[in-house]
């Protein structure tokens, strides 16, 4: 785990420009089956954890969990930014009980004016294991293999249509900036989609990036087979590339520019249309790129 001093960091250089692409593409999470949990349980440690909660103009950032009323209006945001406008529908599912959720409120518009939010699941390093959303869709156990860590699994990120212009994203990246120090996570992931399930339209972005931020061994990542894209890897998709760099979607692109890995293969959602690759990063990293964002308390 790397800390910090607070010269360390006030002295890294704000990348915002960058950021502001990411609220057009949401890392998407569709419904999960419990068929695939049938053996595992789920394991909180809500109490322990250290919150978030900061102003910026007329925006409040905080940290609420499930019992909250707030988070009735977070999954109806996420449910119309997943799966289409709806007033009486709710994007939710079991791990919402075990999660902290950013919330991002517009305090302009009312005090449960709910614009952003991004979902927040920690396994601390004393557990050996916790359940996550992740392994529905990915074999993760490497990431159980190596001790001593702090994981957080990141993810239903979302901004409500009209804010899209990166301010929110914004405040949810300082936010998560925070949450990372001040939880002392070293090991951040999470799933990340291309917007079609068609996933032969990507063969040249899923080569680049498995032959340039693949992770290394001990957190390698891999499909579960049921939903496996099966393609054959570019081996001639360089770095020095930029024209499929480009063509990543904003999240992607962001992740990568934080220096994410992408685990192995990627997924097929034909139900809801996405490609869906897995996004692996050391915090350090995050933190060395994103750190002034932080909020010190």
């Amino acid at each position: 785990m790397v800390y910090l001093t607070q010269s360390k960091l006030n002295g890294v250089k704000s990348i915002l420009s960058k950021v502001s692409c990411v609220a057009k593409n949401v890392i998407y999470i569709p419904k999960f089956s419990n068929k695939l949990f049938k053996n595992k349980t789920l394991t909180s440690n809500l109490a322990l954890t250290k919150k978030v909660e900061f102003s910026f103009g007329s925006y409040l950032v905080t940290t609420i969990d499930s019992n909250n009323p707030l988070i009735e209006n977070v999954q109806k945001l996420r449910y119309s930014s997943f799966f289409g406008n709806s007033k009486n529908e709710f994007d939710k599912d079991e791990f919402d009980q075990e999660c902290d959720h950013l919330v991002v409120i517009d305090k302009s518009k009312g005090v449960d004016f709910v614009v952003g939010t991004y979902r927040l699941l920690i396994k601390p390093k004393n557990i050996i294991y916790k359940k996550f959303y992740s392994e529905s869709e990915f074999e993760i156990k490497k990431l159980f293999e190596t001790k001593d860590i702090t994981l957080l699994e990141a993810g239903r990120s979302c901004v409500v249509d009209g804010y899209r212009d990166g301010r929110i994203i914004r405040l949810l990246w300082r936010a998560l900036a925070t949450y990372i120090l001040k939880n002392n996570i070293d090991l951040i992931f999470g799933c990340a989609s291309f917007p079609s399930s068609d996933y032969q339209k990507y063969v040249k972005q899923l080569s680049y990036l498995h032959n340039n931020h693949a992770p290394p061994k001990q957190y390698c990542t891999s499909p579960l087979n049921h939903l496996k894209a099966k393609y054959k890897v570019l081996k001639n998709i360089e770095l020095k590339n930029f024209e499929i760099f480009r063509s990543l979607p904003p999240l992607i692109k962001a992740y990568i520019r934080a220096g994410a890995w992408v685990g192995k293969g990627a997924i097929i959602d034909k139900k809801f249309d996405t490609t869906d690759v897995l996004i692996i990063l050391k915090s350090s990293k995050i933190i060395k790129k994103y750190s002034q964002l932080a909020v010190n308390e």
